[in-house]
């Protein structure tokens, strides 16, 4: 097999594991968003920053950032490296438990935030911490309707997604009565 960090060295294997892929991906993985009938995946092999490549050693630009969660890039080295070290300590630990890194960067958040603000709240991702964040801005204030932008997306969770003011889901599912959408106040740019 080829070396799948460097896009110049792809090989005819690499693009029978192409195939194979896509086959895997088409017979067994549900995507999200999509007609699962018109989707047809690219199969990447590897990145690095910005750039990431195919099996058959095609290059591309990730404009998108992995939808916007990689903002060191592909591969960077420093966290690959913090990821692995990390793994070699301890590589999770459930909420209820302390640990020296979600310490350390709990202390540093709350260094960086406005003074008042010393508590952090971790979650696993994006969606997760929208439910939490309307849960307690619901508990703290004791109101329950939240506004969101028509045009948004935040999250696939049920508040998440009732949130998300994308008009590809309003067929699909009913809002929750609390959620109000509305535009930007450029609607010409919305």
């Amino acid at each position: 097999m080829s070396d799948l960090n460097n896009p110049a060295a792809q090989s005819a294997k690499d693009a029978n594991r192409d195939a194979d892929i896509r086959a895997n991906d088409r017979n067994h993985v549900f995507h999200s968003w999509a007609a699962q009938g018109h989707i047809d995946p690219l199969p990447i092999a590897g990145g690095q920053g910005a750039v990431m490549w195919d099996y058959h050693g095609n290059e591309y630009l990730d404009f998108s950032s992995q939808l916007v969660n990689l903002n060191l890039g592909h591969q960077h080295p420093k966290l690959v490296q913090a990821i692995i070290d990390q793994a070699n300590t301890l590589a999770t630990v459930q909420p209820a438990m302390a640990n020296e890194t979600r310490g350390q960067a709990a202390k540093l958040i709350a260094d960086a935030a406005p003074e008042g603000l010393n508590h952090v709240f971790f979650t696993n991702g994006g969606a997760e911490a929208v439910e939490n964040a309307v849960r307690m801005a619901r508990q703290y204030t004791g109101r329950h309707k939240v506004m969101s932008f028509y045009r948004s997306y935040h999250g696939a969770t049920s508040t998440a997604i009732s949130l998300t003011g994308d008009p590809r889901r309003w067929k699909n599912e009913p809002s929750d009565g609390s959620v109000v959408h509305f535009f930007g106040p450029y609607l010409y740019q919305s």
